[in-house]
């Protein structure tokens, strides 16, 4: 005898999830509504100007994914879209001046923008793997101005559909200066292949952006390899430049300590002869400047190569000599 399903935690729990379904996909209200009454969502930051597909479908088959829209916000007689940006823009190019709409209801102004950012992740991507990277901003933005309690990256992923590796790639492609944006929306490069761009400042990010375009003003394919070869060699060279500055100050340092040195054993071993006090007291100025320097530098040092008790010491002794001398009567 076959086993009686009827009432078995499965079909109920079925039941439970066609019951939420329906109430979620509920139509309140359909309706044709002016072109003139619809506004689009000020929120809405997807890019609505590339219409071509939806124009050649509306010309095949007509108008046939109804907007959706909520009065929610809106002045009298007035709609605001929650969905369907796109196809109200195709549609107005199309000719037309009436769509059908499915008119939602919303409490609060947060509801409406989820609402428009998880229909817009039900959009096609493919076409412009930069898009995820925009939604992914949108999506943290919206989740951090409600207080979203929770793993902001691991939201984001559930919501838009795609992994957390994908998450993060997509995370780390907003890191990235808008003008390599725009070399991957042109398909001279691709997203994966520039991704290293983002451990570097913005500065170092247009130097490595000038390296590309010069691959390209060459003739050079930027190849995910290609690409990696100039990111490595910019690195190594500005690693190169960094200790060669280094080197540059030390030596610097080194040969601004004994010149200082020299001008106060100058001081030392010269005797001198004064005509007035004014000479006495310029004399006497100039070699507390070249003292003054010298304590600089050991400060200096002694803090590169973590000594400050040497330093200190040092100091201490000098203290002692001036207060010794100090002393004379």
């Amino acid at each position: 005898m076959a086993k009686n399903f009827g009432n078995s935690a499965m079909t109920k729990r079925i039941e439970q999830v066609k019951q939420t379904s329906a109430e979620k996909a509920q139509v309140i209200v359909i309706k044709m509504i002016k072109n003139d009454d619809l506004l689009d969502y000020s929120k809405n930051r997807e890019d609505i100007t590339n219409t071509i597909d939806l124009e050649n479908s509306i010309s095949e088959i007509g108008f046939s994914d109804p907007l959706e829209v909520t009065d929610f916000g809106a002045s009298d007689g007035k709609y605001i879209i929650v969905s369907g940006h796109r196809r109200r823009s195709a549609g107005v190019k199309c000719g037309m001046s009436l769509f059908p709409c499915i008119v939602r209801s919303f409490n609060s102004e947060a509801q409406v923008e989820n609402y428009v950012l998880l229909s817009n992740s039900q959009r096609d991507s493919e076409k412009d793997p930069l898009l995820f990277c925009a939604r992914y901003k949108m999506h943290e933005e919206y989740l951090k101005n409600i207080n979203f309690d929770g793993k902001i990256r691991d939201e984001i992923a559930k919501r838009l559909g795609i992994s957390i590796a994908q998450a993060d790639r997509y995370n780390t492609m907003n890191k990235v200066i808008l003008q390599v944006w725009d070399m991957v929306r042109q398909e001279k490069v691709g997203m994966s292949s520039v991704l290293p761009l983002a451990s570097h400042t913005e500065a170092e990010q247009l130097e490595i952006y000038k390296l590309l375009c010069d691959a390209l003003d060459n003739n050079i394919l930027l190849t995910r390899e290609t690409v990696k070869n100039i990111v490595d060699n910019y690195r190594q060279q500005n690693t190169e430049n960094i200790h060669k500055s280094e080197r540059k100050d030390k030596i610097k340092n080194s040969l601004y300590i004994k010149k200082e040195i020299k001008k106060f054993n100058k001081h030392l071993s010269s005797k001198y002869e004064f005509d007035n006090v004014n000479d006495v007291e310029q004399t006497i100025s100039d070699m507390a400047d070249t003292v003054s320097a010298i304590v600089d530098k050991m400060y200096s040092i002694s803090k590169e190569y973590k000594l400050d008790d040497v330093f200190k010491d040092m100091i201490q002794a000098m203290q002692s000599k001036v207060e010794n001398i100090g002393e004379i009567k």
